[in-house]
């Protein structure tokens, strides 16, 4: 007979008085499914994602599986269609999808906003980008929407023939190249390809431009923050930091996931988050530091989940 997941559940529950190692974690999630939408391999949602899942896997018992995918847009989807139960998303993103059904699990990090252009290029604003041969992030991705909403807000198209839908790693490469003049990038600090190309294209000097600048970008879900110089050392950043726009990040599942299993998620999210915070990985150490249960809680525009409710409230947080 098949079981639902709900019975896997329940099965779990009983399974734990024999199980000790399960038992100790007070999990009863033993063989339910998570699969976790990420993003490209290249950046932190791939990276961060995939030790948490490891931590649900080892402290709960699920079968987990990792998906990579083009980022937040595709996890929307993922979760509406049912081909991931867990997907990192971007605050902007899910207020533009609706996200109807979907709920938060917490505030993760934040994803910081990365204009690059040639060191010698005449590019200093958003607004120079006009007309010029632009990378804007992936189809379905987040760092798509993110462009999308700075270029209108810089009096700017926000699409047209000289915009191009590539990966991270793509982008960095027809940058160097010469084939673009611009990309765009959200990701954590430092991401791992930008990182990585600038170590193997000693010849190229990148920049990263300082988005506060331009005065007419002020959009909801976006703060302003520094990008410390130490995160990218072979940036030409004159050794100032950069200040740029950050956008919230946030683990999201269904709204009829059961409570219990959305409560032992959130509890293992922070029970690992001190390990996590220091992990020999930096991009996973970066990021963990910055997850917090008193900043989890600001999930707008999404609710949160009825499951992590009860873990914030057991926590007092």
């Amino acid at each position: 007979m098949a079981l639902t997941r709900r019975a896997l559940i329940v099965l779990g529950a009983t399974a734990t008085l024999a199980g000790p190692s399960l038992a100790a974690c007070g999990s009863s999630l033993s063989g339910v499914q998570l699969r976790v939408a990420t993003g490209g391999t290249g950046g932190v949602y791939f990276t961060l994602g995939g030790k948490l899942a490891d931590a649900w896997r080892d402290r709960l018992g699920v079968a987990e599986k990792v998906l990579t995918t083009s980022g937040s847009v595709e996890n929307l989807g993922k979760l509406h269609n049912n081909t991931a139960d867990v997907a990192f998303v971007a605050a902007d993103a899910a207020a533009k999808d609706g996200a109807k059904g979907l709920r938060a699990l917490a505030r993760i990090y934040d994803d910081y906003i990365q204009v690059l252009v040639r060191n010698e290029s005449p590019i200093k604003t958003l607004a120079d980008l006009r007309g010029r041969p632009v990378s804007i992030g992936s189809e379905n991705s987040g760092v798509k929407v993110v462009a999308q909403n700075l270029l209108a807000a810089a009096g700017l198209p926000d699409s047209g023939p000289t915009y191009f839908t590539d990966s991270l790693h793509q982008s960095l490469g027809y940058l160097v190249a010469g084939q673009r003049d611009a990309l765009f990038w959200s990701g954590g600090l430092p991401t791992p390809d930008i990182t990585a190309t600038m170590k193997s294209h000693p010849d190229v000097t990148l920049r990263m431009l300082d988005l506060t600048k331009d005065n007419s970008v002020s959009l909801r879900y976006y703060n302003v923050e520094t990008v410390p110089q130490t995160s990218y050392p072979l940036l030409a950043q004159t050794g100032k930091p950069v200040s740029t726009l950050a956008v919230h990040n946030l683990l999201m599942v269904r709204e009829n996931m059961p409570d219990d299993e959305a409560e032992a998620l959130v509890r293992t999210l922070f029970d690992v988050q001190p390990d996590l915070a220091n992990d020999s990985d930096q991009v996973v150490s970066l990021a963990a530091q910055l997850i917090d249960p008193r900043s989890a809680i600001e999930s707008a525009p999404i609710a949160l989940h009825d499951g992590a409710l009860a873990y914030y409230r057991s926590a007092k947080v």
